[in-house]
């Protein structure tokens, strides 16, 4: 989808609002002028020139847009990657009061493994 509309500020009045809009504009064989606001293909002119296709368009699309409001939205995009599933649980005990004893008592338990390792296979 085209984004036929960037907005743009007058810099001859705080009140006066302007749109760029993008328009398709075809030549015909027959040397008539098509002119289209893309995403809005009832707005669509045939002239027999440029010009005047184009000042038509013009005129059909502020008619169109005069009781109407151009707002912008930003919206997430669902993502192609996988997520990370342990990134959900991150941070989750960083408020809790046991967090460091549970991390204590892990150390703890690492260092008798490794006793225990190192006892088993002790040469002599």
């Amino acid at each position: 989808m085209v984004n036929s509309f960037s907005s743009a500020k007058s810099p001859s009045s705080q009140n006066n609002h302007e749109i760029s809009v993008n328009v398709i504009v075809k030549q015909q064989a027959d040397g008539r002028t098509i002119a289209t606001v893309p995403g809005l293909p009832e707005l669509q002119v045939e002239a027999s020139d440029r010009t005047t296709a184009l000042t038509e368009l013009q005129q059909r699309l502020e008619t169109h847009l005069a009781d109407a409001e151009i707002v912008s939205l930003s919206v997430k995009l669902p993502s192609n990657q996988p997520q990370n599933p342990w990134l959900a649980m991150a941070g989750v005990f960083k408020d809790d009061p046991q967090f460091e004893q549970v991390l204590e008592a892990i150390e703890k338990y690492r260092h008798e493994l490794d006793e225990n390792t190192e006892s088993y296979f002790v040469q002599e």
